[in-house]
């Protein structure tokens, strides 16, 4: 009432005429109010009948918990210069690291440091210490986190508390150095990957500890689903060791977490007991990382479904194809080919270097020593050219065999 009173129509010449009616006296006002009063009813009875069938109503906007901010496009090339987007950026005097590392469109955006052991279903890594870049201060700052990942742009982090599965996902602002939301799961995630365009998670869920090797999952004998194109098969074994048992996506500006998507665990011929979820090249699809040397096998649509891989599956590849579409890394040496996509033709082959990333069109970076190394565990990340020529330490790891310490690093576009 109080609105439409609001919108009433008042006659242009009613002050003239109150003051003229001042001579009526107080009769006078009493009527001029109650045209006045009439004035506001004539309006509200003429804007009721107005409230009856009409257009649909608009879509309501969409509520954000987190306002993210856009991230920019990535360096295009490798340069040199510490003030350039591309820049190389080294750190030969400490290990781990802890001056910003990163060339051309990369950066190592965390790493992790822990000691491990191995066991007949993989090595145990529990445990350990997450390491997160701070992009203001160009240096890594230890975290209390269980696992982490970090978003292209190195502005976000998606983190897990101790100890996992964790009961929800936190959104960390690697700027402002605090959660700006935390996103309760029913069933409790080991694992979180951000999409390619920074505005999703995959979320995946775990019974049990995801890096606890002796966790396992009764499967039936030869079971497992076959997934077309992908040419898995189903393990040999009765038993796989992972306590997986599906994913969310998770819409990260609503903060929500969506509908939980089981997957059968017995699909791949992996014997890791992480078993996490990760993104396709353009953000369609998921696949797990499955059989040997982390290779993607099988994929699924979003809504957990088997699905054929998509256009832009590079093979068994870790680096996969170059950012302008024209050289391909193939399967994990050594030694490793490159190849020309238009005519199949081999540009290079790198003999001892585990190819990870393309900084650029013309560079790599990979795990390895610029020039050798005297422990096959003391190496590093190295940038390196296409065709091996060229190589850049960017960091070495210092090996120490009495401690036993391991590590993971994480590559993020910048």
């Amino acid at each position: 009432m109080d609105e439409w009173s609001r919108e009433a129509r008042v006659p242009t010449d009613l002050a003239d005429r109150a003051l003229r009616g001042r001579r009526r006296g107080r009769l006078g006002i009493v009527t001029i109010a109650a045209v006045a009063t009439a004035a506001v009813i004539v309006s509200v009875a003429l804007v009721v009948p107005r409230l009856g069938p009409r257009e649909p109503a608009a879509t309501p906007t969409r509520h954000e918990v987190i306002h993210l901010a856009p991230a920019h496009r990535p360096p295009a090339k490798v340069t040199s210069g510490d003030d350039t987007d591309g820049s190389v950026l080294t750190d030969m005097e400490n290990s781990p690291p802890q001056k910003m590392v990163a060339a051309g469109r990369l950066a190592l955006s965390a790493y992790w440091t822990g000691t491990g052991r191995d066991t007949r279903n993989g090595p145990d890594m529990r445990g350990g210490t997450w390491y997160l870049l701070d992009p203001a201060t160009r240096t890594y700052q230890k975290t209390p986190w269980a696992y982490l990942n970090v978003a292209p742009g190195l502005r976000y982090a998606a983190v897990l508390e101790k100890t996992l599965p964790a009961s929800r996902i936190g959104v960390y602002d690697t700027e402002t150095r605090r959660v700006l939301a935390w996103i309760p799961v029913e069933r409790p995630v080991g694992g979180v990957v951000w999409s390619p365009d920074g505005t999703r998670l995959v979320a995946t869920t775990y019974d049990g500890d995801p890096d606890l090797p002796e966790a396992s999952t009764q499967c039936p004998p030869g079971g497992g689903d076959r997934v077309p194109g992908s040419g898995s098969r189903a393990p040999s074994a009765n038993r796989i060791h992972t306590s997986r048992t599906g994913f969310y996506v998770i819409d990260v500006a609503t903060a929500t977490a969506g509908d939980f998507h089981a997957v059968d665990p017995c699909s791949a011929p992996s014997s890791r007991s992480r078993r996490d979820f990760a993104w396709s090249r353009d953000g369609s699809l998921l696949y797990e990382l499955g059989g040997t040397g982390e290779r993607p096998e099988l994929f699924y649509d979003l809504n957990g479904r088997p699905h054929d891989p998509g256009v832009d599956y590079a093979g068994q590849s870790q680096a996969g194809v170059s950012p302008d579409g024209k050289l391909l890394v193939g399967e994990q040496g050594p030694p490793t080919s490159i190849t020309e996509l238009a005519t199949g033709k081999v540009v290079a082959r790198h003999r001892e270097l585990p190819l990870s990333a393309w900084a650029d069109d013309d560079h790599l970076i990979g795990r390895g020593c610029a020039g050798g190394c005297g422990d096959k565990f003391d190496d590093g990340l190295v940038l390196v050219s296409v065709d091996g020529r060229r190589a850049v330490q960017l960091w070495r790891h210092r090996w120490d065999p009495q401690s036993r310490m391991w590590w993971l690093t994480a590559l993020t576009l910048r």
